[in-house]
């Protein structure tokens, strides 16, 4: 299968998951489309499941980069653990441009995205960082205790007096870590 009709069939599985798969909503009185694909080519359109996008490292990757990745995940929060349970992919979705909205689907992001530390890196760099870590402050602890490096990043962070606001306790903490 070409790259193209790769991107093409993945096009189509987003918009699936976004549209929903039933017709049930249409108007009574609208007629109804017949299917314009084939029986043989309607199995390939098929969604990909977060097993897959799991053992799959470059579909993956590839979602990752779908700039509408956080409507997809709207539909199915699973895919964020898929796609952060490899580097590669979850460095690309910490740098996605609606990180903020993908975390506010699933509110482990943070944690599922600093077990990686080129992810967390390019968390802590990201203009979105104060909102996903606001959602799930737990996983920048975790990647304080592995690595007290990311404070000083952090702390080089422009958005850093909102990260301040999030908890006192956890700025205290994070003080700590700091030195």
């Amino acid at each position: 299968m070409t790259f193209a009709r790769k991107t093409l069939v993945l096009a189509g599985v987003a918009s699936m998951l976004v549209l929903g798969f039933s017709q049930s909503s249409r108007a009574a009185d609208e007629p109804a489309l017949r299917n314009s694909l084939p029986a043989s080519a309607a199995g390939s359109l098929m969604a990909p499941t977060p097993e897959r996008i799991k053992r799959d490292w470059w579909l993956a990757y590839r979602l990752a980069k779908m700039p509408w990745l956080d409507k997809v995940v709207e539909a199915d929060p699973r895919i964020v653990a898929a796609i952060c349970s490899h580097a590669g992919p979850a460095k690309q979705l910490a740098q996605h441009q609606h990180l903020d909205k993908i975390a506010e689907s699933d509110h482990y992001t943070c944690r599922r995205l600093t077990q990686w530390n080129g992810a967390t890196e390019k968390l802590i760099r990201s203009k979105w960082a104060d909102k996903v870590i606001a959602l799930d402050p737990q996983g920048m602890v975790f990647a304080l205790n592995r690595n007290p490096k990311y404070g000083r990043l952090l702390v080089r962070n422009p958005n850093f007096s909102n990260l301040t606001d999030i908890d006192r306790d956890w700025t205290r903490d994070m003080a700590k870590r700091i030195k």
